[in-house]
């Protein structure tokens, strides 16, 4: 967790960016606000800047950063939507929405701006839905289903997708064993996907976090233990720290639905992560610890 953040002296908006990202993927959902909020103003300062040197005839300073503008535009406040989301602040979140489903009014400044405004209105569409849906309107369910359909989402936007289903299930009391089923293929077909930055990895272990929960839920106790045993042996090979303390505690809460052959599999599993921790970091022999215990 970013505790003290000092954001006064960071006006390089690729570094906000990354710093929302890392953010997200710790779960550290207030700080999120504040670095949002700062990339929204170190953008708009350039953004500025750029119109009354063009309106004053001058050269424009295009600055050094690595996207459109629009696009800051749109992720800080995609992102502080996401941190009110997660904090249950629905209505401030739903403000973020309306600051970024149509960024056309910016002035556009390379080819692929038209593009950006498209993906953050889908975005907003998809977005709206997740609102909907945790507030409880299990009504709006099909439709964002088949919102899924027709974006022809990527991998990342799927899991999102799931993972916002299964959170309004969990918390409304929805029984969407027919979405998992229609989207079985998709979702088995990402387990053999390789996630190759944080913001990926977190999806697809949250998503395999909400599983479980929903099938404790469910009362598929045997399933569940299953799926969060898998769950953790993905959080240690993804090293997601954050999934694998959901993870082992998940296990804990339900332990004594677990079979003998689940429980041995799961001593197995933190037995060989000790093993690796104290050899990697300590030059220690687990076997030494184990034998000195008796």
């Amino acid at each position: 967790m970013l505790v003290g953040l000092d954001l006064e002296n960071i006006d390089d908006i690729d570094v906000l960016t990354k710093m929302l990202k890392l953010t997200y993927s710790n779960e550290d959902w207030l700080p999120m606000i504040d670095i949002a909020d700062k990339l929204y103003k170190e953008t708009c300062v350039i953004y500025f800047y750029q119109r009354e040197q063009a309106e004053e005839g001058r050269r424009v300073y295009k600055g050094v950063h690595e996207r459109s503008l629009l696009y800051y535009f749109g992720f800080s406040q995609l992102a502080k939507g996401i941190s009110l989301q997660k904090q249950g602040r629905y209505p401030e979140s739903r403000d973020c929405i309306s600051k970024y489903q149509d960024l056309s009014w910016l002035d556009k400044t390379s080819v692929l701006d038209n593009k950006i405004i498209e993906d953050f209105r889908v975005y907003a569409i998809g977005n709206t839905y997740t609102l909907d849906l945790l507030e409880g309107k299990e009504e709006s369910l099909p439709d964002y289903i088949e919102h899924i359909k027709s974006t022809k989402t990527d991998a990342l936007e799927l899991l999102a997708g799931i993972i916002t289903i299964l959170e309004a299930a969990l918390k409304n009391n929805f029984v969407i064993d027919w979405v998992l089923e229609e989207f079985s293929y998709s979702l088995n077909e990402l387990k053999k996907a390789y996630f190759d930055n944080p913001i990926k990895i977190r999806y697809f272990t949250e998503y395999l976090y909400l599983f479980s929960l929903y099938n404790f839920k469910q009362k598929d106790y045997s399933v569940a233990i299953q799926n969060t045993l898998e769950a953790l042996a993905v959080s240690v090979t993804l090293k997601d720290n954050t999934a694998f303390k959901k993870m082992v505690v998940l296990f804990e809460a339900f332990r004594e639905h677990a079979t003998q052959e689940q429980e041995q599999s799961y001593r197995l599993q933190l037995k060989t992560i000790l093993e690796g921790v104290l050899t990697d970091e300590k030059n220690i022999s687990f076997i030494d610890f184990h034998s000195n215990s008796n």
